[in-house]
């Protein structure tokens, strides 16, 4: 038995014998016997309808490819205070030329110089404090959290660009509309929002638009309009119009409302893991369109995931929405989300065999909530956190691909066509050319940018936790 080193006193260890009270309870027999679960392969079937047979283009205009990715640990920073916890994240932007892969597939081994053409990776690092750790100076975690977010995405690169310029252009469409044309100061705004699905609003006036923020992070008034005019476009804060304090811009993903000074921030480290990735996907579609018209054509853009926005910052799933649906009007919009696991990977090994290779199924609700996820089927799937639409894709070499490409509304989940999923053929040609048969079903840059971006348990976070114990102060 071991000791505790302070005390000498034995540390107090769960019993190996209390689950006979579960095990025995009448109540919780009778819940797990009318619980429902999946359905096996062998008990579903396909709506034919929603099976499709690709036909792959001769011509493949994608010349590159970007994937991104990332991943983060969380340690506690000394043994001696288990407790105050810190989280690291590491984010990556790789680009691979498409000419590359061409010649890797009529070579039977990958040389260290290939791979270094491979590998063209953009790493961004970002340190968390997640429970009982502030800087100096400061006075509560949800603070500490604010500002380590707002700092990270006012960081700039090489190009003298940070993901806050990007922020600012994604929320408030600068890439639809024009500066302000009439002084804000000569106008007193009066502000209404145009359409449901629409999440800005706009002077009748003016040409100054806002945003809705559910509560200030400071006072926590409810329904703090942010308008465009008022924002400082070199710090990007406001001034909350009724406690005065700071209001970031990257305070509209909302995560300051999971954070607890007491319980600390370990709820939304998934949450800025997503929101940071799909922001970096905007920041490239930014620079793409920037370079030249019609150069965003020519990539195609990869997410670890599906293409969603989850939790607190799921509302931005309006906003990608609408820049997508622009774009689509003069552009090919080649993005696409692959899953590596969950519970549609599970569901696509169990339909493998009811597909041919080449094949596409598109889910339904129906299909959805009967076979995968258990619910009400009166449910538009994943309505207020999507800006794509999922589906299995069976390739050629019959690697299975859960994937999602982005669609013009939720409405896709009520009755999918293959239409809604534009330029899919070009895009699944190019899905074959990056298989990886290192990982099950993995393709090459996602595989890559996985191995580089992901902090393993061991060594990794031993590494970086003695890191942390040198560096840290007293």
């Amino acid at each position: 038995m071991s000791y505790s080193k302070s005390s000498g006193k034995p540390f107090e260890y769960a019993s190996k014998i209390s689950h006979r009270h579960i095990i025995a309870d009448n109540d919780i027999q009778q819940y797990i016997h009318e619980c429902v679960i999946p359905f096996e392969g062998k008990d579903m079937e396909l709506n034919p309808s929603l099976l499709h047979d690709i036909i792959y283009p001769t011509k493949n205009r994608i010349q590159n490819i970007i994937a991104i990715d990332g991943g983060y640990t969380t340690i506690a920073i000394k043994k001696k205070f288990p407790s105050s916890l810190i989280s690291y994240f590491q984010f990556g932007t790789l680009l691979i030329e498409r000419k590359y892969l061409e010649g890797l597939h009529a070579t039977p081994f990958i040389s260290p110089k290939d791979m270094a053409e491979l590998k063209k990776l953009m790493p961004d690092k970002l340190a968390l404090p997640t429970k009982n750790l502030l800087l100096k100076g400061q006075t509560s975690l949800k603070y500490a959290v604010r500002k380590v977010i707002y700092d990270f995405f006012m960081n700039k690169d090489r190009d003298d660009e940070s993901l806050m310029n990007t922020l600012y252009w994604f929320l408030f469409r600068k890439y639809e509309f024009s500066e302000l044309v009439n002084n804000p100061n000569d106008c007193a705004c009066s502000f209404h929002k145009v359409g449901t699905e629409d999440y800005l609003y706009k002077c009748t006036s003016c040409n100054n638009k806002a945003y809705q923020l559910s509560r200030c992070p400071n006072c926590e008034e409810l329904e703090i309009l942010l308008d465009e005019a008022a924002l400082d476009k070199n710090s990007y804060v406001w001034k909350c119009p009724h406690c005065g304090e700071n209001i970031f811009l990257t305070d509209i993903f909302r995560l300051f409302e999971t954070v607890d000074n007491e319980l600390g921030a370990g709820g939304i480290l998934g949450y800025i893991l997503s929101a940071t990735e799909n922001l970096l996907l905007v920041h490239m579609i930014r620079i793409l369109t920037q370079i030249k018209h019609g150069f965003l054509n020519e990539f195609l853009l990869v997410k670890d995931g599906p293409l969603s926005f989850v939790g607190q910052t799921a509302n931005m799933y309006k906003p990608m929405r609408h820049l997508l649906n622009f774009l689509r009007k003069n552009n090919n919009v080649n993005i696409i989300g692959i899953e590596k696991s969950g519970a549609f990977v599970d569901h696509a090994k169990e339909i493998a065999d009811k597909m041919k290779p080449g094949q596409i199924f598109l889910m339904d609700n129906d299909h959805i909530y009967k076979y995968i996820m258990p619910a009400d089927g009166n449910m538009e799937y994943a309505r207020t956190s999507y800006y794509g639409g999922k589906f299995i894709y069976k390739s050629k070499e019959e690697k299975l691909y859960v994937l999602t490409l982005p669609v013009e509304t939720h409405h896709y989940y009520s009755r999918p066509q293959l239409g809604d999923l534009k330029n899919i053929e070009e895009i699944l040609l190019n899905i074959d050319l990056l298989k990886c048969d290192i990982y099950q079903d993995a393709i090459i840059p996602i595989a890559l940018v996985n191995k580089l971006v992901s902090l393993s348990n061991y060594p990794g976070s031993n590494i970086i936790r003695h890191f942390t114990k040198q560096n840290i102060s007293e």
